[in-house]
């Protein structure tokens, strides 16, 4: 196993919604059906903000914590984006949420990894914030769907 620093790791991240976001937007493209453009849209809006948050924390946190080394080898995106592999023009707005939760839990479980592997109180508080942030959107991707049929 190799080691990453953490801002190895926010830099992963942020790839990885970058990604995710230019996958939703290239099917929103291809799509004919109005709620699943619609979830698309709001994914892709979703992607960004996640990976605007993994800008803005590199900005904001101190040297001594984006140095820390952590036990990480970042994998391909495209193996942590697997689930995106089921994404296709006629997709159902449920299929579509589901892809979008593997993603979440993918990265709420590598954050929990480095929760885990934390040694100083600010990376701790940083894994935590991550963890919550994933969790908080990972609830409106569910509440989106779910209020899909309303659409």
């Amino acid at each position: 196993m190799s080691y990453s620093t953490v801002k190895d790791v926010l830099e992963y991240s942020r790839r990885l919604h970058e990604h995710a976001r230019n996958l939703y937007q290239q099917l929103r493209d291809q799509t004919q059906r109005e709620r699943v453009d619609m979830m698309l849209q709001l994914l892709a809006a979703h992607e960004d903000t996640l990976a605007k948050s993994m800008v803005s924390m590199q900005e904001h946190i101190s040297q001594k914590v984006l140095s820390e080394w952590h036990q990480f080898e970042p994998g391909s995106i495209s193996e942590a984006l697997k689930g995106c592999r089921e994404l296709h023009p006629d997709i159902s707005v449920d299929e579509l949420a589901r892809v979008a939760l593997k993603i979440d839990d993918y990265l709420i479980g590598l954050y929990r990894q480095m929760l885990s592997e934390a040694t100083t109180d600010d990376s701790r508080q940083l894994f935590e914030n991550l963890i919550a942030l994933e969790e908080s959107e990972k609830m409106r991707t569910v509440r989106a769907a779910l209020s899909a049929s309303d659409w």
